[in-house]
Order: structure tokens, then C-alpha cells, then sequence
């Protein structure tokens, strides 16, 4: 720290005489190395004392081979000087040089020519003699080689040693760049200048307040280094939510605030029964085929559920019940046990349903309010607006009042939040609700009415085998979570959410979810 705050001292004292340093110069006059004096002249700046610009100079460097040159002669001028005063033949300079001549192979006709290895001596050797000829250091007549005259000097070594005087696009710069002899490098320097609080005098600057200058009164005499507050904080490795976790959270904590209380959906692989045979769903039915469903292998089929549901179920399918004939077939029991890949979180509702009448019982009725965000599997083909495995949210209310009146004043409130005011209800069929809706909103981007949901009001023929009392309504909707996410983060395709294609850095930076109610 002492050698700095010389080193500063010395700067700021040659600044008192000078309007401008340059940083080569001054690093020479310290003998330091010029990026030491780097490290002084940001201390000096930081406390304002000087200000400093950066510029650049090209100046003309020696290469390795200008180096070698420069520490012992060139090739052109050892050629010259192993030349005796009477001359010498090609072959006996060669030689001299290690350079053994290799004889001429004949060759038969229509023999193929073997292309043979150059010598590097050889090549090393015809390079400088053809430079020792332009510079005029020899002649050769007749076969003979001799020097033009004696006591010559060795011209590219004193052009090497005389480097700086050249200057930069010359000829003579030229041609030791193109025998690489010399490069252009580019040096960075500091012009420096005095800043606001220049003194001849520096005076250290510290970083923090302490307790000890606290205490003894020395903090009266010193000076402090100044803090950014705008500077930003240095960037933390940390972990990121995904866009599909941040649209979840919110869609979360918008159906809390309408009273709803979230289920267990932890259990991705289900058994038939509770995914299609306890939501009235016939076995024959084309979304329970193999094209439709992922089917497990191992195990292949799930455990007993508890008979008296099953037999309820099973004689509903068969022979109806509560005002309908039902699907009148033989109900299979090993297709009831099939496990599968669930294929919509309405299978959780249906378990939930069964543990409520349970529970009705034992305390009697109470009204309920359940909701489900997690993900399903279907067998589709992926494009860039379906994946075979994705997150389905879904909203259940129980109650003896429940009515299509209220489920459609759910659904606009729930949209509402959620910035969509234009919703359309259309009439459709589903197995396990009548009557049943399909939910439509307008799309600003296409500017069109889109799908967003399905909706409807639970059969008795699903509720009483489950043991929901007849004079209890169960109300439900569904939505996908994946695409809301594609249009509140302007997503083109859903295949760039999940998988190899899922972008780290967007997810690092996507912003926060935050819906407008409108």
C-alpha cells in the first residue's frame, strides 16, 4: 500500500507542472509494469482526483523471427558472408549450409511421378539467397556466385534495430510485415488529466466507517469513498420458476379468494375405474381406447376399491338407476381395474366426492368448494397447440343449492380476475354432466372466439353410486393451464414450455404473473 500511495504521489506532482500524462510514459518514469499503474490510476480516478480517456496507438512490434534476427544476422547475410572472395559454386554453397543434393530419379513412361518431401533447409536456404540477390549482397555469372562488394552490412538487422524510427505504412514497414519480420499490435493508454478534488497531495480514501475511528475522533480527519446506490447488487445463481408454476400460483390464489379449497392430486397413475367407470363413462367409449389413453404394464391392473361403490357403479352402467336405464351391457370388472395414466383431474373429484358422502354420514350435510390444478396424459400428437402431457385445472362445488346459474356466475368471476370480460356458453355433451357447456372467450390476438373450458352439472347417475344425496347438485368446469400461459407470455408453441426445447435463460428471465381484472 505504501509503494501505491508513492506511486500516486508521484503521479499527482508531475500533474502539478503538466496539463496532460501519458500513462506509457509515467509507467516508465515509475518503472512499473503499465497494467500496475492501471490498478493506482482507478484509485486516483474513484476519488476524483484525476480523470483519465482511453486511446489507442499502433506501433510497429518485432516478431519472433524479427527477434531471432535481431540477437544474430539474417539469412541473406550469412549466405553472403560464407561466400569466399573467388566465388563458389550452387551446390558446393548449398553445401555449406547441410544441403545435400538428391539425384534425379528417371522415370519409366506412363509411370506415375512420387511427389517428393522439401528439404526445409533447402527452402530456408533459396529464400535467402534470392533476398542476398535483391539487396545486393551477390551476383552469379556463369555459374559462379560471388559478392557484389566486402565489408557489407547487415541491412534488415539494422532496419530491426532501428524499428522505431519507421514509420507505420511505409514501404519499409511493408516489407518487414510482409517478410513477418514485424506486426502492427495496438497499445491502450490513458491520457491523464486533473479531476474536481486534484491535490498534489493524495490522501487515502476508506472504504467504511469504523468503530475505532469512532472512538478516538479520527473519523473528523479522514476522508471516505462514495457510494453508488444506484449500483446493482451482484447477480445471485439461483433457481427460477417456470412460466407454467408462476400462471398456476396466481390461478391458485384466485380461486382461494373465491372460497375453494385445493385437493390431493399428488397420484398420477389411476385405475379405470375412478378415471372413467365412477363418471358414468361406458367401457366402450372411444376415449378409453389405447389411442387416446397411456395403459400401464407393470402393474397392469390396480387394487380392490371397496366393493360396495363397485357394485353401485357396476349395476349403473348395467341397469341404471335414479330415473335412467343406464347403458344397458355387461360391465367388466378386469376393465375397471386397468391402470392408466390419469386423463383429467376429474378423476380426483370423483374420489373426493365419495370421502364427502362419506363424511355426510357421520356429521350430516355441508356445503363444499374443491379445486384441482395438475397435470393429466393423453395419448396425442404433438404439434405446436397439443402435448400428451399437460395441466388441467378444475372447480367443484357441492351444495343442495348449486345451479347452472351459479356455475356460469363462477366461471365470469373466475375469468374476470383474470382480465376476460366477453365469455360465451354453448351447449354440449359429456358423459358424467347434463346438461353440460362449453366455455368460449374472445381472443384480442386473433381477434376471435376461442375455446378456454368445459363445464356442467354432475348426473345423478355418477353422484348416487358414489353416495351423494339425491337432493345434493355438484356443480364442476375445467380448463387447460398451458394456454393462458402461451398467451399471457406470447408463446407460438406449447412444445417450447416443457421438454429439451424449454429455453433456461427465458425462464431465468420471464416476468412475474401478475393478472388484471377488468
Amino acid at each position: 500500500m505504501d509503494q501505491k500511495l508513492d506511486h500516486a504521489n508521484i503521479i499527482l506532482t508531475q500533474l502539478e507542472s503538466a496539463e496532460t500524462l501519458n500513462s506509457m510514459e509515467v509507467a516508465k518514469t515509475l518503472s512499473i509494469n503499465h497494467q500496475d499503474l492501471v490498478g493506482c490510476l482507478l484509485q486516483l480516478e474513484s476519488a476524483n482526483y484525476i480523470k483519465t480517456e482511453g486511446l489507442k496507438q499502433d506501433q510497429l512490434i518485432l516478431t519472433d523471427e524479427g527477434n531471432t534476427i535481431l540477437n544474430s544476422q539474417s539469412g541473406e547475410y550469412e549466405i553472403y558472408q560464407k561466400i569466399p572472395e573467388a566465388g563458389i559454386s550452387m551446390v558446393d554453397l548449398q553445401k555449406l549450409f547441410g544441403i545435400e543434393q538428391v539425384p534425379k530419379v528417371k522415370q519409366e513412361q506412363g509411370e506415375k511421378k512420387e511427389k517428393q518431401a522439401e528439404d526445409p533447409k533447402k527452402k530456408q536456404f533459396d529464400l535467402g539467397f534470392g533476398n542476398a540477390k535483391k539487396m545486393g549482397y551477390i551476383k552469379m555469372d556463369k555459374g559462379v556466385i560471388t559478392k557484389i562488394a566486402n565489408d557489407l552490412p547487415d541491412k534488415i538487422k539494422l532496419e530491426l534495430s532501428s524499428l522505431k524510427t519507421i514509420q507505420l505504412g511505409s514501404q519499409q514497414a511493408k516489407l518487414l510485415i510482409e517478410r513477418k519480420l514485424a506486426m502492427i499490435s495496438t497499445i491502450k493508454y490513458f491520457e491523464i488529466k486533473k479531476g474536481i478534488k486534484y491535490a498534489p497531495n493524495f490522501r487515502e480514501q476508506f472504504a467504511a466507517l469504523t468503530t475505532e475511528q469512532l472512538l478516538s475522533g479520527e473519523w473528523k480527519e479522514c476522508e471516505y469513498k462514495s457510494i453508488n446506490l444506484n449500483a446493482e447488487g451482484e447477480k445471485i445463481s439461483m433457481g427460477n420458476l417456470h412460466p407454467l408454476l408462476k400462471v398456476r400460483k396466481q390461478f391458485s390464489q384466485i380461486l382461494i379468494g373465491l372460497g375453494f379449497e385445493e385437493m390431493p392430486t399428488n397420484q398420477f397413475v389411476e385405475s379405470s375405474f375412478w378415471n372413467f367407470d365412477a363418471l358414468f363413462q361406458p367401457q366402450k367409449h372411444p376415449a378409453r381406447d389405447a389411442h387416446d389413453t397411456f395403459f400401464c404394464s407393470d402393474p397392469e391392473l390396480s387394487e380392490e376399491v371397496d366393493i360396495t361403490v363397485r357394485d353401485k357403479v357396476k349395476a349403473m352402467h348395467q341397469t341404471g338407476g335414479v330415473g335412467s336405464i343406464g347403458y344397458q351391457y355387461e360391465w367388466s370388472h378386469e376393465e375397471a381395474r386397468k391402470n392408466i395414466l390419469r386423463t383429467h383431474t376429474t378423476a380426483v373429484s370423483s374420489k373426493m366426492l365419495h370421502r364427502i358422502a362419506q363424511q355426510y354420514k357421520e356429521k350430516g350435510y355441508f356445503p363444499k368448494k374443491y379445486f384441482s390444478i395438475d397435470k393429466v396424459f393423453r395419448n396425442e400428437t404433438l404439434d405446436a397447440t397439443h402435448l400428451a402431457e399437460f395441466h388441467q385445472i378444475e372447480g367443484v362445488v357441492i351444495d343442495k343449492n348449486a345451479s347452472l346459474g351459479q356455475l356460469m356466475g363462477i366461471i365470469r368471476e373466475f375469468f374476470r380476475q383474470i382480465g376476460i370480460n366477453k365469455l360465451w356458453f354453448k351447449p354440449t355433451y359429456n358423459p358424467y354432466t347434463e346438461p353440460s357447456m362449453e366455455i368460449y372467450g374472445y381472443h384480442p390476438v386473433l381477434k376471435k372466439k376461442v375455446e378456454i373450458g368445459n363445464s356442467g352439472v354432475f348426473r345423478p347417475e355418477m353422484l348416487a353410486p358414489l353416495g351423494i344425496p339425491e337432493d345434493v347438485n355438484v356443480i364442476a368446469w375445467g380448463l387447460g393451464l398451458e394456454r393462458p400461459t402461451m398467451i399471457y407470455y406470447d408463446i407460438r408453441d406449447i412444445r417450447t414450455m416443457v421438454g429439451p426445447e424449454v429455453k433456461v435463460e427465458t425462464v431465468r428471465s420471464n416476468a412475474f404473473c401478475v393478472f388484471e381484472s377488468k
